[in-house]
C-alpha cells in the first residue's frame, strides 16, 4: 500500500492527456484536426502548470457562474461561452486590456453602451458581472444571427463582426452544426476550446472525487439601490462600507444614480475574493503555428 501512495504522489498534477477528436459548443460538433490538437494540449498544460491558480480560478468560477449561467441560457446562449469570460479577464472585474478594454468580459467603452451598458462617470457596469454577462449575451445574440453558427460568432467576439465576415473559414462555417479546426484557425478560436475542456474536465474531475468547494460564497443581491450612497446601504446591510466599495467596483463614486435600479452585489464570505489571481503565462498568438498576420487585442475591436 506505501508505494501505492508513493506513485499517487509522484504522478503530476495534470498529466498530459490527447484532446479529444472533438466538442460540442452548443449545438456546434467541433472537430479536431490532427494539427490542432498540439497547440491545444500545450496551452492546457500551460493552464493546469499552478495548482494555486486552478485552485483559486476554480473558486472564483463556483462563486461567479451561478449568476452567469441562467443569464446565459434565457438569451439563448451556449453555456460553454461562460468559459470565455475565464479567458478573457480572469474574472477580474477590473481588469484593462492594452486597447482598454475592461470587466469581466472585456468590452471597449463604445461596445458596452451599444449593448446596453452605462458606462459614465458614475457607474462601469463592464465591472457589474450581471449587466456585464447581460452586455456580453446581446453581443453574441447579435453576431448570431448573421453568423448562424456559434464558433463563428465566438470569433467575432474579437475581430468584429465586418471581420469575421471576411474571414473564409467563418462564412464556410454558416449555417453548419459540424466544422472542423485546425492549426490555421484563429488563436483566440484555439485557446477557447483549450479553456473550455480544460476547465470542464477540472469539474468533472473535483465532482468525481466528491472534492467540495473551500468557500461556499454565494453572492447576495440589493436592488434598492437608486439615489443612495455606499454608507447609506452599508447601514441598511449591516456590512462593512469598504467591503461595499470593493466588491462594486463598477460604482466609481460613493453615489448610486437614480436614472434606473442597480443591483448591488456582496458575497456573504468575503474572505473569498481575490483579484491578484493571475492567469499563467501561456501562449500569445506569435507562438501558434499560424498566428493570424493582423493581431487585434480584445473585443469588438472594429
Amino acid at each position: 500500500m506505501k508505494y501505492l501512495w508513493l506513485l499517487l504522489f509522484c504522478l503530476p498534477l495534470h498529466a498530459k492527456t490527447a484532446f479529444p477528436d472533438s466538442l460540442l459548443i452548443g449545438n456546434v460538433k467541433v472537430f479536431i484536426h490532427p494539427s490542432a490538437k498540439a497547440i491545444l494540449e500545450t496551452e492546457q498544460k500551460r493552464l493546469g502548470s499552478n495548482k494555486k491558480f486552478v485552485e483559486g480560478m476554480k473558486e472564483k468560477m463556483r462563486f461567479y457562474f451561478p449568476v452567469m449561467e441562467p443569464l446565459l441560457q434565457s438569451a439563448g446562449i451556449p453555456n460553454e461561452f461562460k468559459y470565455l469570460s475565464v479567458q478573457e479577464s480572469g474574472l477580474n472585474p477590473v481588469a484593462v486590456s492594452t486597447s482598454q478594454a475592461v470587466g469581466y468580459w472585456q468590452f471597449k467603452a463604445g461596445t458596452a453602451t451599444d449593448v446596453g451598458m452605462k458606462v459614465n462617470a458614475h457607474v462601469d457596469e463592464r465591472k457589474h458581472i450581471i449587466e456585464a454577462t447581460r452586455g456580453a449575451a446581446n453581443y453574441f445574440t447579435r453576431n448570431n444571427r448573421v453568423l448562424n453558427n456559434w464558433v463563428g460568432t465566438l470569433l467575432s467576439y474579437r475581430v468584429g463582426l465586418g471581420t469575421a465576415k471576411k474571414t473564409s473559414y467563418v462564412m464556410d462555417w454558416v449555417g453548419k452544426s459540424d466544422i472542423q479546426v485546425d492549426s490555421s484557425t484563429d488563436w483566440y478560436v484555439l485557446r477557447f476550446l483549450a479553456y473550455q475542456k480544460f476547465w470542464a474536465d477540472e469539474f468533472k474531475k473535483d465532482d468525481s472525487l466528491g472534492i467540495q468547494p473551500t468557500n461556499q460564497a454565494k453572492l447576495i443581491c440589493y436592488d434598492n439601490s437608486c439615489g443612495k450612497n455606499l454608507y447609506e446601504i452599508a447601514d441598511e446591510l449591516n456590512v462593512s462600507y469598504d467591503d461595499l466599495k470593493k466588491y462594486n467596483p463598477w460604482i466609481l463614486n460613493d453615489y448610486i444614480p437614480d436614472d434606473k435600479n442597480y443591483i448591488i452585489y456582496h458575497p456573504s464570505s468575503v474572505t473569498f475574493f481575490d483579484n491578484s489571481l493571475q492567469i499563467p503565462e501561456i501562449l500569445a498568438p506569435d507562438d501558434f503555428l499560424l498566428p493570424p498576420k493582423k493581431k487585434l487585442d480584445n473585443p469588438q475591436k472594429e
